[in-house]
């Protein structure tokens, strides 16, 4: 039958031309796809070593058991080896707090994973139809997609292979029938409330009154929007080399004039924001600032924040920020916020000249109140920039006047004393109320190493 013959064909071509002398585990779950699957590997004249893994996810009950009791079965009265596992799904989806289906995935997969180290399998063989990916690319439409979203499921990824995609369900269900072969139900398949089954039971009935072959159709198509895919993957490289750069504190900065001059921006700066959680309307609201040339607006997704400017964008990790306070009782090498904090208190020298050479801030060591502590800013705060004789100045302003971005504001160490008072911001500028004056007699200095500054 086509079906046998599509399965050793596929398989041969997936397990990179040769199936003698791989190992395979079959992820089963009792159902018509993958007991189907099962019995294509039981009885493929190609006779590929493999065993069988299930999962229990503990959430329908007595059916739940009754899918793994007759997946052990069929291991049994064949002769191949079942391994299985059982979870509380719903704990695990609480926990996490994460839908049923992303837990049930996490949990499947990540047992499959460890099967694959532990007992030394090639390649983990998944029942995934022609249907499915169809089904996939559908709801990948509705949710929103790129080019890579309409190919489908890949039929190989890595060491996870897919030998029966290029069969349909009909083309599954005429084949168990035939063969007498013995499956499980799963009777939320038929229930429409989930988006995969209304599109299955539901949305493509409809397709196949306007296209009987509709899933063959879109399947083809799919090929070719892999390949596009694959192509415009190779012309984005180059784009991001000539307009991308990381930085080593983990931020990326985007050349905007560069990326202007390469054209189609628009899709470019989606490209390279996608991964970093921004949606379409903030993609589209960056892209109107590029036109423009506006300049200073920020843009924050739930991981990144982008910091818009006319020459560059940057991108960074999105850090919160954190209380973290540091006593410091006396001289010595401090770690804050993975930077190294150096205090050290002297004499004050004869000749010494309190000018700073850009990496040690000198203040007047006598009038501090014990002990120090360092900390990051806090919206109140206000201190008397050094040069500045009277009055004081919003912490935050004087960021703003140097231009510093949020990633460096919540960096920036602030060390105050006993009593409140600003000392100093290391790396940047000491408070003038405790700059060397001439009665000081013991200097303190302050040094910061590893600042993002």
């Amino acid at each position: 039958m086509r079906i046998e013959q599509e399965f050793d064909s596929a398989l041969t071509e997936l397990s990179d031309g040769r199936v003698e002398g791989r190992r395979y585990l079959l992820g089963v779950s009792g159902g018509i796809d993958s007991m189907c699957m099962a019995e294509l590997f039981l009885h493929s004249g190609l006779h590929p070593e493999f065993a069988i893994a299930h999962v229990n996810f503990s959430l329908r009950g007595s059916e739940s058991d009754g899918d793994m009791l007759s997946v052990e079965e069929w291991g049994r009265r064949n002769g191949i080896h079942v391994y299985t596992r059982v979870f509380d799904t719903k704990a695990y989806s609480d926990e996490k707090a994460i839908s049923t289906q992303m837990a049930a995935r996490e949990l499947r997969y990540g047992f499959f994973a460890e099967l694959l180290e532990t007992e030394g399998f090639d390649f983990l063989s998944i029942a995934h139809n022609l249907d499915d990916s169809i089904e996939t690319i559908f709801l990948n439409i509705a949710r929103g997609t790129g080019l890579r979203g309409l190919a489908g499921i890949p039929v190989r990824n890595g060491r996870i292979i897919r030998p029966v995609m290029g069969v349909t369900r009909a083309e599954i269900r005429e084949y168990v029938s035939s063969h007498g072969i013995s499956y499980r139900d799963d009777h939320t398949n038929f229930e429409s409330h989930y988006a995969r089954n209304r599109i299955r039971n539901v949305i493509f009935p409809e397709f196949r009154k306007i296209n009987p072959s509709f899933l063959n159709t879109v399947h083809r198509d799919a090929g070719y929007f892999s390949e596009a895919s694959c192509i415009i993957d190779e012309v984005f490289e180059g784009v991001f080399a000539r307009t991308c750069s990381m930085g080593e504190d983990g931020g990326l900065t985007v050349s905007t004039r560069a990326l202007l001059n390469e054209g189609h921006c628009t899709y470019w700066l989606n490209r390279i924001l996608r991964d970093y959680g921004f949606n379409s309307g903030q993609i589209s609201g960056i892209g109107r600032c590029m036109t423009s040339g506006q300049s200073g607006k920020v843009f924050r997704s739930g991981t990144h924040e982008l910091l818009f400017g006319t020459e560059r964008m940057r991108l960074y990790p999105l850090r919160q920020e954190e209380d973290t306070e540091l006593l410091i009782d006396g001289p010595g090498v401090y770690n804050y916020k993975g930077m190294q904090l150096r205090i050290e208190f002297f004499p004050k020298p004869e000749d010494f000249n309190p000018v700073s050479d850009g990496t040690v801030l000198y203040f007047d060591a006598d009038i501090v109140e014990m002990p120090l502590k360092c900390r990051g800013w806090k919206p109140a705060d206000r201190f008397r920039p050094f040069g500045m004789r009277y009055g004081s100045k919003k912490l935050s302003d004087f960021y703003t006047d140097l231009k510093l971005d949020r990633l460096q504001k919540l960096s920036q160490p602030v060390l105050l004393d006993a009593r409140g008072r600003i000392v100093c911001l290391p790396g940047l500028r000491i408070d003038d109320r405790f700059r060397i004056k001439a009665p000081t007699t013991v200097v303190g200095g302050a040094s910061l190493s590893g600042s993002v500054q």
